[in-house]
């Protein structure tokens, strides 16, 4: 439980690094490239990095809460 609500802190505290521009846009930039890259997907144009840092942010949270919530659930239902 603990290892959820730390996630979810660095998350939020990542997504407000990002919205404050306290992590430089060059950074930002080489992170995405690296995830794009991996995926096999163009990089956005520097002025849309930000924007679309906290996409992946958001989109991570989603995916990560779904997991623990399906995991719940299907635990749930099997005992």
């Amino acid at each position: 439980m603990i290892a959820i609500a730390v996630f979810h802190v660095l998350m939020f505290l990542l997504g407000l690094a990002l919205v404050t521009r306290a992590v430089p846009v060059e950074r930002v930039s080489d992170m995405l490239g690296y995830l794009h890259n991996a995926i096999g997907v163009s990089m956005p144009p520097l002025g849309q990095v930000r924007t679309i840092a906290l996409i992946w942010i958001g989109a991570t949270i989603i995916i990560v809460d779904g997991c623990i919530f399906l995991l719940f659930f299907i635990t749930k239902m099997l005992s």
